[in-house]
């Protein structure tokens, strides 16, 4: 936790169904290093691509309609925890993302900062259709948080989590690499703080969940990489489009 002091001690972690809880959790997580999104080409290749400035446009104003709700699944999900001190701590999560108290810091705010930076409007980016892919994500975020056990939706959040540091610095090199003015802080408040939130999820199930669950998260968290892992092939599409007509 960065902001709160952590409601839980030593001793919640030291039952047996605590304990049981870490080794799958921890597993799953190694374990979903393997699948396909990790290795995509979006994100080994385009290190030393630079898709035009009417791609990066595209790209980086398509993720605006994955920013934009997460801090209202991220609310929507406090109000799901099963206790205070779940809750609590699920609140240090919440105050980031909704920027410390300041509006102007919160997420979506540095993120529509950031398109402004490079030329688009809200207006533009929330005109802008939704990728099928996009809304697929969405659609089972909403879903896991409004239909499944705490346990299961915060296992989900963990694993999204983890695909923000390989992915966000490859969205931030192509920005930077297109637009020199671009307003880079909220790449710059992503990363190892995403990790640490990561960790902050992992924790809440470690200390909620039921070994009863444990397909249900394997089966949910499959889900949401396999809908990211098509984000990026549709991002991917677009970039190759663009190669074969230059060529």
């Amino acid at each position: 936790m960065e902001h709160f002091k952590s409601p839980f001690q030593a001793g919640d972690f030291t039952s047996a169904r605590a304990i049981e809880n870490r080794a799958f959790f921890d597993d799953l997580l190694a374990r979903t290093k393997r699948h396909p999104f990790f290795s995509h080409s979006f994100l080994t290749t385009l290190g030393n691509v630079t898709p035009s400035r009417e791609v990066v446009w595209f790209i980086l104003a398509s993720f605006y309609k994955i920013v934009d709700p997460f801090t209202a699944l991220l609310c929507s999900l406090g109000g799901q925890a099963p206790d205070l001190r779940s809750r609590f701590a699920l609140m240090d999560n919440i105050y980031e993302e909704m920027g410390c108290g300041d509006l102007s810091a919160a997420h979506p705010s540095l993120y529509l900062r950031m398109l402004a930076s490079i030329g688009i409007t809200r207006v533009s980016a929330d005109a802008l259709p939704e990728l099928p892919s996009v809304g697929r994500i969405n659609d089972h975020l909403r879903a896991v948080v409004g239909r499944r056990p705490f346990s299961v939706a915060i296992a989900v959040l963990a694993s999204a989590e983890s695909t923000i540091p390989p992915s966000f610095p490859v969205l931030a090199g192509i920005a930077r690499r297109r637009f020199s003015q671009v307003d880079m802080a909220f790449f710059e408040r992503h990363g190892v703080r995403d990790e640490g939130h990561s960790d902050d999820a992992s924790m809440l199930f470690v200390v909620n969940a039921d070994a009863s669950q444990f397909s249900v998260v394997e089966g949910d968290v499959r889900l949401d990489l396999d809908y990211r892992c098509e984000l990026l092939d549709e991002w991917m599409s677009v970039i190759s489009a663009e190669g074969r007509r230059a060529s």
